[in-house]
């Protein structure tokens, strides 16, 4: 099951992207990409691209962090149980 969260955090990513940390209820190191892909949004509705990242933490926690070049930002999208 996945909650949907689709809030801002603070990420450090290497230099090609790739997410290192990501805080979230304290700082959560990433050990493995699961999956990344590209998303494009509604653009008639004013969304822009989204890079995800579906990681795994070193605890065991799955999550879904994107990345959206139009904002500058990077989101926690999705935490899955």
């Amino acid at each position: 099951m996945a909650r949907l969260l689709d809030r801002r955090v603070p990420v450090r990513a290497a230099p090609d992207g790739t997410p290192l940390w990501f805080v979230f209820r304290g700082r959560r190191r990433v050990v493995r990409v699961l999956d990344t892909w590209r998303e494009i949004g509604e653009w008639w509705d004013g969304q822009g691209e989204r890079i995800v990242y579906r990681v795994e933490t070193e605890g065991g926690g799955v999550f879904e962090l994107d990345y959206r070049p139009r904002d500058g930002g990077w989101f926690l999208y999705k935490a899955y149980d």
